[in-house]
């Protein structure tokens, strides 16, 4: 595992000191108002941007999805029931179940309610109980953990005051937990952000305001390790000047954390990043000019772009999108799991995507030619060579651009984002399954499959088949039956652990448990 994570750091190093370049992104013919704090994440599987909410001249709650191949915005209208308007919440990507997840924030009084939005189901639920969790409250940060199945939501405000708490929503259980360290607690603050830095197992908590418990605004920058449950700061020099209402993003393939803009001393538009490792702050490399400063903006991350919306600046109010990626026109920007969109080594005989600009021609590893199911200039979906078994690095090579570096690993397991009934419908919480029927689930990054387990609601679950799935290649599939007496619910959480790398997934269950069957 060390050796894995070195050569992903590696592979960032070698990146991180590639420049940067922001572009604005068209907006099409109908796009969302202008507006401060509307939250964005971005959809790997669709390659889209999705935006919720935020203050125009009032609190919205409208929903919207900006597509990055056709560089337009669609508004969408969810049916059944939709979160009240607001600003001032968290929006999270929950990559395992291909959902939005939105809590608290404020309007005419403050929530702290939490809500799911289905991307495939395209309609919003209520989870867990607002008694038991945090207190209403906005301007927090919040990030999902995908190793412990988490959502992590840290400080913030209401008219009562300023928070310094940290809660932990688990969704194998469905209930929040209070995780707050007794001592050592970055000071009570809001309008900040926190990031997932998921090599080092740490949120990264920076600036903010903590007017009446201390400066407003800050300049701090704290590290809370998810596995011990323990704040640390990190303090370098140089280093930004304070800021609040700032725009941020981890990028993954680069492992930095990157920040934009904010108000500090005036509206500010410079550019930073912080590496975890040297735990450094440096000036980003950015060629060409920047937005005009900002703050109140919100920022999202995707396969090596990290994308701006809205908030206010000198001419007021504005709905612009920007990204900002590798300053190159063209090359390769990323490559991930082409199942769950996650960074890191690539598996021999697995399937990929490569993300980037301008993309053409062969796939090579090694100067070994990839099989392609898929190619556009870009994004390009192949499969790694089973000749790379046994190595644990690799050259590839897109077309005629430069080779990178890419770590190679026995097994990285990605389980496709969706699940199909004993029946063969579509899981979904329209179409769930019963406890003791069949579910089938694909995965990639398997490797050599060596055997599987699996659990359903964090209670072990029977693995019928894991293998090759028939009629394909660089995919497995995995039947299981779902344990009788699982309770029933729209997401309920499964793990797959193959040849020791584990991936979260979920599937609907009906309400009623029934004793196992044969399969139909």
């Amino acid at each position: 595992m060390r050796i894995l994570i070195w050569l992903v750091l590696v592979v960032a190093e070698s990146l991180s000191g590639q420049a940067l370049r922001y572009t604005l992104l068209p907006s099409g013919a109908v796009a969302p108002g202008a507006r401060l704090d509307g939250t964005i994440v971005h959809d790997p599987v669709g390659q889209q941007i999705f935006l919720f909410g935020g203050q125009e001249s009032g609190a919205k709650n409208d929903l919207w999805v900006y597509s990055l191949d056709r560089r337009e915005w669609r508004e969408l209208r969810p049916s059944g029931t939709v979160p009240a308007a607001r600003w001032g919440h968290t929006l999270v990507f929950d990559a395992a179940r291909r959902r939005l997840l939105l809590f608290g924030g404020q309007a005419s009084d403050f929530f702290n309610d939490l809500w799911a939005f289905e991307i495939d189901r395209g309609s919003w639920t209520r989870l867990g109980s607002s008694e038991e969790g945090p207190s209403r409250r906005y301007g927090h940060s919040a990030i999902y953990e995908p190793g412990r199945d988490r959502l992590i939501v840290s400080h913030g405000f209401t008219n009562s005051g300023r928070f310094d708490d940290t809660w932990a929503f688990e969704f194998g259980t469905g209930r929040w937990r209070d995780i707050s360290p007794a001592s050592n607690r970055p000071v009570r603050r809001c309008l900040h952000h926190a990031v997932y830095d998921g090599v080092r197992g740490e949120m990264l908590l920076y600036g903010g305001c903590a007017s009446g418990f201390g400066p407003c605004p800050l300049g701090d920058l704290w590290s809370f390790d998810l596995a011990a449950g323990r704040w640390s700061e990190r303090v370098a020099a140089p280093a930004p000047s304070p800021r609040q209402h700032y725009g941020r993003s981890f990028d993954k393939v680069r492992s930095r954390m990157l920040l934009f803009g904010g108000s500090g001393r005036g509206s500010l538009n410079d550019t930073w990043e912080f590496d975890p490792v040297s735990r450094r702050w440096s000036v980003a490399q950015v060629e060409g000019p920047a937005p005009s400063a900002r703050s109140r903006h919100e920022s999202a991350y995707g396969d090596g772009v990290t994308y701006f919306f809205g908030g206010f600046k000198a001419e007021g109010q504005t709905n612009e999108l920007w990204a900002l990626g590798p300053a190159a026109a063209t090359g390769v920007r990323a490559v991930v799991n082409a199942f769950d969109g996650s960074a890191g080594a690539v598996v021999p005989g697995s399937l990929v995507s490569i993300y980037g600009a301008g993309l053409g021609g062969e796939v090579r590893w090694n100067g070994l030619a990839s099989t392609l199911l898929f190619a556009s200039p870009e994004q390009i979906n192949a499969q790694v060579p089973l000749e790379l078994t046994g190595q644990t690095a690799a050259q590839l090579t897109v077309g005629n651009f430069a080779a990178i570096p890419v770590a190679v690993a026995a097994t990285r397991l990605g389980l496709y984002p969706g699940a199909w009934n004993q029946d063969g419908r579509r899981n979904t919480a329209d179409t769930p399954a019963a406890a003791g029927e069949i579910v089938v689930l694909f995965a990639t990054g398997h490797g050599q499959v060596a055997g599987a387990t699996a659990t359903v609601g964090g209670v072990a679950a029977e693995v019928l088949y894991a293998d090759g799935a028939p009629g394909t290649f660089g995919v497995m599939q995995i039947n299981l039956r779902i344990p009788t007496g699982t309770a029933a619910g729209s997401a309920v959480p499964v793990r797959v652990t193959v040849n020791g790398s584990e991936a979260a997934g979920s599937i609907a269950v009906y309400r009623q448990s029934l004793q196992a069957t044969t399969p139909r």
